[in-house]
């Protein structure tokens, strides 16, 4: 048994932005915005050549597929290599390496004359535009962006599949208490271990040259690398207040008291945020099944 991923991701050729604005921005609606950087440098001249010229020389941290420490952000880089050694390996070799969250433009700024940012009625963060980097069958385990920022990933080499939930699954989807993970798999569900899942609803996409893929802020999203390849995020502020306080809260208030709870608990905290996050979702399967009894009644 598979999780659905039945709902279809909308896809714009014609990017008109007024329609963008009132279909997807504001109601928080994923679609794949197709060409929207097109005309700029970034679209033309992105490779792994053109990346190796401007950064080849610089030292990057990568990381593997691992499935420990399932409640935390991955901060520490698990290797360090020179890039061009590492887009060398990423064009030519399947490998679960891949880099996140690099503002490379800090290091290289010319690069920020590749692109303009769209002229779309959102607030971007335009200090903290990022790239990602993957070799084939790398992923990006299941989570939400702890700032709740709205991201656009534009892929500019190499394909990836992604895969979304609507925050309201949340619960059915085991968020750990004071956090944005979740240490469920939902490439290969275990339903007895996780029976939530049999409830939820994803949409699942693949993005490839030229694609950028609007991802509203607060979703749930699973990344994986097809193909080797790279992309970049730029991130804006969520059109809804409520979201941008809470994404506020997540990184001031709650992300402390996390860390502070396993320093003090240690392995003993985890195992407590998982029980919460069974009960939580034992109480909406709960309700589900009571609704559904009542529609055979």
């Amino acid at each position: 048994m598979a999780i659905d991923f039945n709902h279809p991701v909308d896809v714009i050729e014609d990017i008109n932005l007024r329609e963008f604005e009132q279909n997807y921005l504001i109601p928080q609606k994923p679609v794949i915005l197709r060409g929207l950087l097109k005309g700029t440098k970034a679209y033309e001249e992105w490779d792994f050549n053109y990346f190796k010229k401007v950064a080849g020389d610089k030292t990057i941290g990568v990381f593997e597929n691992r499935e420990s420490d399932l409640d935390k952000t991955m901060k520490v880089p698990h290797r360090k290599m020179k890039f061009a050694e590492y887009l060398d390996l990423i064009a030519t070799t399947p490998t679960d390496l891949r880099m996140h969250l690099w503002n490379i433009f800090k290091d290289c700024p010319e690069l920020m004359d590749d692109f303009e940012f769209p002229d779309i009625k959102t607030k971007f963060l335009k200090g903290f535009p990022y790239m990602f980097f993957g070799g084939e069958g790398s992923v990006a385990r299941m989570h939400q962006d702890i700032d709740m920022s709205n991201v656009f990933l534009t892929q500019f080499q190499g394909k990836r599949r992604v895969v979304l939930f609507s925050p309201d699954y949340s619960k059915l989807l085991y968020r750990y208490p004071l956090n944005v993970h979740t240490g469920v798999n939902v490439v290969k569900p275990d339903y007895e271990r996780f029976p939530g899942l049999k409830y939820v609803k994803g949409f699942e996409c693949e993005i490839k040259h030229g694609d950028t893929l609007f991802m509203p802020g607060e979703y749930w999203h699973y990344i994986e690398y097809t193909e080797g390849g790279f992309g970049m995020s730029l991130r804006s502020l969520n059109p809804h207040v409520s979201k941008r306080i809470k994404g506020l809260m997540n990184i001031s208030v709650r992300q402390a008291a996390d860390w502070t709870m396993r320093k003090s608990l240690g392995d003993k905290w985890f195992h407590l945020k998982q029980q919460m996050a069974d009960r939580r979702a034992n109480s909406v399967i709960k309700k589900i099944e009571k609704n559904q009894n009542k529609q055979f009644a």
